[in-house]
């Protein structure tokens, strides 16, 4: 698709902002972040279940890490947000976080936005419950890092009839990313109800692939205990490189950054 058609697409988009980058290995890096609005999951601990449905209006920081916004209506084109992108990025960008919602739900909208993105020379960080490996493939090519959830069955995300079917979906997509040489983020929320066996099926489906395991403690009622993590690190470290495996919380909210 041309480039000007490109920009005309558009998109429900719920907050455009500039903050860090508060989880995985790649934490403490200065992002954009360009929230999409609606997501086709309803996952137990979600901490932006406000934009599990489409918004009327996306607030857009302005100026850049102030914490004030401004409004603009929904739907927004590619060429407004990338209007926005550029005028929030500066020395030191890491690379523009699209995130959710879902991105997945909005995949044409979010290709031409990652497209763009990438031929003004900005990475792109691309943030995903793997849904649907079919719409992941269409856009894959054009980004740079995928960080993909696992969801397990105690995470509640979906009835339970189709859950084989979204892990199958989220084991594609990790595929997908890894053989495309996208740097590859896997994560695995950990509640206090998660068990050894989900995280041991889930790490043994990964088997050989390059990628890098997060493993996410939940906070408050749903915080595993100290000791739960260090026995799912161990579950984890039985099928993959201990290397790429990791205990990491999400520090932004310690940071006390968006």
């Amino acid at each position: 698709m041309p480039t000007q058609l490109s920009m005309m697409l558009e998109g429900n988009v719920g907050e455009i902002f500039y903050s860090i980058q508060g989880e995985g290995p790649l934490i403490g890096r200065r992002q954009i972040f360009v929230r999409t609005a609606g997501c086709n999951l309803r996952c137990c601990y979600c901490d932006t279940s406000g934009f599990g449905k489409s918004v009327e209006t996306c607030r857009i920081e302005h100026p850049a890490a102030s914490g004030c916004f401004r409004q603009i209506p929904n739907p927004v084109s590619v060429k407004t947000v990338m209007n926005q992108v550029l005028r929030l990025r500066s020395l030191g960008l890491h690379s523009v976080s699209i995130t959710g919602g879902e991105p997945l739900c909005q995949h044409k909208f979010v290709r031409a936005l990652a497209n763009e993105c990438r031929t003004s020379g900005i990475r792109v960080y691309f943030e995903t419950n793997g849904y649907s490996a079919e719409r992941f493939k269409e856009i894959v090519d054009v980004i740079n890092f995928a960080a993909i959830d696992l969801k397990l069955p105690s995470h509640k995300a979906c009835p339970c009839a189709q859950w084989p079917d979204l892990m199958d979906n989220e084991l594609a997509c990790t595929r997908i990313s890894s053989e495309k040489g996208v740097y590859t983020i896997v994560k695995m929320v950990i509640l206090s109800s998660t068990q050894a066996s989900e995280v041991a099926e889930a790490c043994r489906s990964l088997g050989n692939l390059d990628t890098f395991l997060v493993l996410q403690p939940a906070s408050g009622t749903q915080k595993p205990s100290s000791i739960e993590l260090i026995r799912f690190h161990e579950e984890a470290s039985r099928y993959l490189d201990p290397e790429k495996v990791a205990v990491i919380p999400q520090a932004h909210k310690l940071m006390g950054v968006l």
